[in-house]
């Protein structure tokens, strides 16, 4: 299979370096404008299996595409989009889908219309823990209320406000573990230390009878990404970056403790359940599931309509912040 990849930044460099590991990959083409960009990925791989180019067009006139994945800019993701899903080729473009949600649209019946499989970058989907979570949800019995933060670090680079940047992850993840998207929010958001855009925000997501905190921001001198999610039999902790997961069942407990510190040790941790589960690189394993779907023609797990309500979702939390009220959450 030869895949291509539009866009070798940081992110981009990690699609290449994963795509010329994988068996089932024969060629790498890579775009970007970038000499120096160009010349880092080109390294990746065994010799041969990675081209660069520094224009689609150049790359498609040289190369036979079977897939591509997109890692440009936010605003540029339409266009680039648009005009690879016109040639027939499978796509997965990084989250969030498109800068604004009527491209969203636009693009997602441009691939329905062409035929052509659409599949957007929610990495955290593919994390192993979130995935031993989803399958180990019934343990909780009916979840009623999650809180999520991820906090990271101030960056010099241009990534946009923190509810598209960061909280459209948790966003997505919520939705994969209940099944339902976000219906309305209230938020608040602020810039700290970033120049352009809001760097922190915090907001209330409701799922109907579901309600989760996402907090993120880009201020904080440590990298912390948690999610605890509460159900009427139990509760559930997940650490994002260290892939641990620990389910805890809300079980009646009998025992009579003998002394002070063994109840401080026992009592409200309830009967916890550690499920097992391989860890691995979510990128990686997203890249798998990418190119499975495309030889298979089957549907991604994250799909395009998927990407569209994240980012309603998030576009909603920044209004509601503006406006001080409620927001409805609509595509």
């Amino acid at each position: 299979m030869n895949v291509m990849v539009v866009g070798a930044g940081m992110m981009g460099f990690n699609h290449v370096r994963n795509f010329s590991s994988f068996n089932n990959v024969k060629h790498v083409i890579v775009v970007d404008s970038s000499e120096e960009a160009l010349k880092k990925v080109s390294s990746l791989g065994h010799c041969g299996t990675v081209s660069a180019y520094k224009t689609i067009e150049e790359a498609l006139k040289n190369e036979n595409v079977d897939a591509a994945t997109i890692i440009v800019p936010t605003n540029s993701h339409y266009k680039v989009a648009s005009s690879i899903i016109a040639k027939g080729i499978p796509t997965l473009v990084e989250k969030p889908i498109t800068e604004t949600i009527e491209d969203g649209k636009k693009l997602i019946t441009e691939a329905k219309d062409c035929g052509v499989m659409l599949m957007v970058g929610h990495i955290e989907r593919f994390n192993p823990a979130v995935q031993a979570l989803k399958k180990n949800i019934h343990h909780l019995g009916v979840p009623f209320y999650a809180s999520v933060h991820r906090f990271g670090v101030p960056t010099e680079r241009d990534v946009g406000p923190a509810f598209i940047d960061q909280a459209v992850h948790d966003i997505d993840i919520l939705t994969f573990l209940v099944g339902k998207y976000p219906s309305e929010v209230s938020a608040v958001e602020a810039r700290i230390a970033d120049k352009k855009s809001n760097d922190l925000c915090s907001a209330i997501f409701e799922f109907g009878s579901f309600t989760a905190t996402v907090e993120a921001n880009r201020v904080t001198p440590i990298k912390s990404r948690e999610l605890v999610i509460l159900g009427t039999a139990g509760a559930a902790k997940l650490d994002y970056i260290s892939q641990d997961l620990t389910i805890m069942r809300a079980d009646h407990v009998t025992t009579k403790y003998s002394t002070f510190d063994e109840i401080v040790l026992r009592v409200g941790r309830g009967t916890e359940i550690k499920p097992y589960f391989v860890k691995d690189e979510p990128l990686k394993l997203e890249l798998m599931h990418f190119l499975d779907c495309v030889k298979n023609k089957k549907e991604p797990l994250t799909t395009g309509m998927d990407g569209l309500h994240a980012l309603a979702a998030a576009v909603a939390g920044m209004k509601a912040a503006k406006s001080g009220k409620r927001e409805s959450i609509c595509i």
